[in-house]
Parts: structure tokens; C-alpha cells; sequence
């Protein structure tokens, strides 16, 4: 199935700034952005620009993103449970997004929040603390104000997830849930497929307790409307993607179900961005989003041409999208968190994450 997949919707939201020229001076008109888009792609990309001169270049040097050593561009997306009212912060959300530049594969795999025992990349693990709990227990600074994001400390967890996953990771970039919401309003709310409904009897939502999403197709999800017990619908993305308790189908709903659907709402949103077409349209969505999203990818019109360049219409089939869920790829522990199987995590990293070989003149 060829998308412009997961990676195209948060990289570029993350990516998106004010459309100016390169040095700060007046803002471009149409045609001078529609040329600069085109000067990126033909800078940033390979063989699919090219064909008509029957040759393959590698992305060139000088660009606002870099590429990792093994060729790839591979990003950490987060979603955070921070909220202005309470402590603490849970990264509930991780996700590891890549692509292959010169090919156009990209694969996505979800680390559930409560596995542990990972790996730290300066050596030693996380024993029994959640994956989730790393960034604020371990590097968030604690003299930071509530709302403050540690972005050192976010960089140095980015290297834990690349260390346990056995792969190299570029960039991060984090939404919290309150902005989720907001997000996904600016983009018009989404439509997805659901396939198998929820009922969790169990969720507080604002001032009521229960909530349903019907098996159903084109379903439409905005940011977090009020929901009602079944047999009222229940619209909000935001419970969508957090719900964890009840039935999912004829299975018990879970972290690792749920991590699933986040997935399903990120290709969903990706497909509204998709329909907006190319160039300005796409642009224009990116300029109201990009205070949702926070991340170390340079924020520069440059850099949201060239990732639209790299991720334009990409491949991301379902075989190359993973939730690590018991029991194929971890174990549950007495403590309620699962524990990763290492080598069989990585054998599928390695096939899917593979470095790129440099491109033939």
C-alpha cells in the first residue's frame, strides 16, 4: 500500500515554520515557494526525480536535515501525558519512525509504556522502571518549571530507545495529549476504519464514566469532544488513543491495542494532510500546526521542503508496522510490566531498518 505514511504527518507538523526566505528577509510569493519546493526535492532526494536522466544520486550535503550514518532518516514520536493540574510526566506514546531515502520503505514500531528492562546506551538498564517513566525519572531537570520540556533530556532518551532497539535515531519529536486534541481539530479531525469496536465501561470522561466506538467504517474523529456511555457514539481521537481498559472486538482491550490505534489515527491523519494535495496547500496546513508539536528537527521552510521531498509518496505496508506485545516480542514479568526479547526485537529491526546501500551514478 503506498501512503505518504506516518512519518510524513509528525516530521513535517514538527518541521513547519513561517514561510520566509532562508536569511529572515520578505516572505515568498506563490510562484518563488513553488520553485523553492522544487529546488529542495531535486537537492534532497534520489532516482525518483531523476529517472528521466536514467540515474541515481544520494541525497546531497548541506541540507537543514541529516541523514544518520546508516543513511536513514529515523525519528522518536512521542505523545506525553503531561497535564497543568498534575505531576509528573509519562511519555504513554513511543513510536520509531524510518525510512529508507533512496526507496521510499519506511517502518514504524510502537514500544508499549509498560515494558522494561531496556537497555540504557551508556550501559546498564532500566530494570523495573517503565519505559514511559525514563525521561522524567532519569534526565528530565528537576528545577525546570511543570511545563517545561527538557530537550537535552529528551535526546538522551532518544539514545536509550536506539540502544534497546539496536538502531540509530536522528530526531525526536513530542506532542502533548492536551495539544493532541488540538492538533488533530486544526487538521479538520480525521476518518479511519474501525475495525473492531471498544467499550470501556471503565473511562472517566469529563463528568461521565463509559464510552464506545462502533465497528465502522469512514468514522470521523475530532479532537476531544464530550462522550456518553453506549449507545451514544464516542468521537474524541484523543480517548481513541488512550483508551486501554474494556473489550477491543472480541479481545480484551490493553496498552499494546491501543498502541495500535494510535498508529491508525497517525496514517489516518496523514491520509487528511495526503487530500489537501501538494506544495502550498500542504504548506499552509503545516504553518497552523507547528506550535502543537515540539522536536529538534529544525524548524525552517527549508527543512519542511526537503522532508517533503524525502517522504513523498512513500511505502509503509502493514508488515513493516509493529506493536511490541507479548508474546512474540516480549514476556509478562510478576510485576505487571512486560520484558523485551532482545534478539528477536532486533532480528526484526535489522530487516527493516537496514542501512542503505550508497546509490550507484
Amino acid at each position: 500500500m503506498r501512503i505518504r505514511a506516518l512519518l510524513l504527518s509528525l516530521l513535517l507538523l514538527a518541521a513547519a515554520a513561517p514561510v520566509s526566505a532562508v536569511s529572515g528577509g520578505p516572505a515568498l510569493d506563490e510562484d518563488g515557494l513553488r520553485m523553492a519546493i522544487d529546488s529542495m526535492r531535486q537537492l534532497a532526494t534520489d532516482s525518483r526525480n531523476n529517472k528521466t536522466l536514467k540515474k541515481t544520486t544520494p541525497p546531497r550535503g548541506g541540507l537543514p536535515i541529516k541523514l544518520g550514518k546508516d543513511g536513514r532518516l529515523t525519528m522518536l514520536l512521542i505523545g506525553s501525558d503531561w497535564r497543568p493540574e498534575a505531576g509528573g510526566e509519562r511519555l504513554d506514546v513511543v513510536m520509531v519512525a524510518t525510512i529508507d531515502p533512496q526507496t521510499g520503505q519506511a517502518a514504524v514500531v510502537s514500544i508499549p509504556r509498560d515494558m522494561a528492562g531496556i537497555p540504557f546506551a551508556g550501559g546498564g538498564s532500566s530494570g523495573g522502571m517503565r519505559v514511559n517513566a525514563i525521561y522524567y525519572i532519569r534526565y528530565r531537570d528537576p528545577s525546570l518549571p511543570h511545563a517545561a520540556i527538557d530537550r537535552k533530556g529528551l535526546t538522551r532518551f532518544s539514545k536509550d530507545i536506539g540502544a534497546f532497539l539496536g538502531t540509530e535515531i536522528d530526531y525526536w519529536a513530542m506532542t502533548r495529549f492536551a495539544t493532541f486534541a488540538n492538533l488533530i481539530n486544526t487538521l479538520g479531525g480525521v476518518r479511519l476504519d474501525i475495525e473492531n469496536e471498544v467499550v470501556d465501561s471503565s473511562y472517566h470522561h469529563h463528568n461521565t464514566r463509559g464510552i464506545w466506538f462502533p465497528k465502522q467504517k469512514d468514522y470521523k474523529l475530532r479532537g476531544d469532544p464530550h462522550c456518553k456511555p453506549k449507545p451514544k457514539k464516542c468521537h474524541s481521537a484523543l480517548v481513541y488513543a488512550r483508551s486501554r481498559h474494556g473489550t477491543h472486538g472480541s479481545t480484551f482491550n490493553s496498552d499494546w491495542t491501543r498502541a495500535a490505534r494510535q498508529q491508525e489515527i497517525v496514517r489516518a491523519a496523514v491520509k487528511n494532510v495526503e487530500d489537501q494535495g501538494a506544495g502550498l496547500h500542504l504548506l499552509g496546513t503545516l504553518l497552523n500546526v507547528r506550535d502543537k508539536i515540539d522536536t529538534n528537527v529544525p524548524k525552517t521552510t527549508e527543512a519542511a521542503a526537503q522532508l517533503y521531498a524525502l517522504l513523498h509518496d512513500i511505502k509503509l505496508p502493514k508488515d513493516n508496522m509493529k506493536v511490541l506485545a507479548p508474546a512474540t516480542w516480549a514476556g509478562l514479568a510478576a510485576d505487571g510490566t512486560t520484558r523485551p526479547n532482545l534478539p528477536r526485537i532486533r532480528s526484526w529491526v535489522d530487516k527493516h531498518f537496514y542501512k542503505v546501500r550508497p546509490a550507484k551514478p
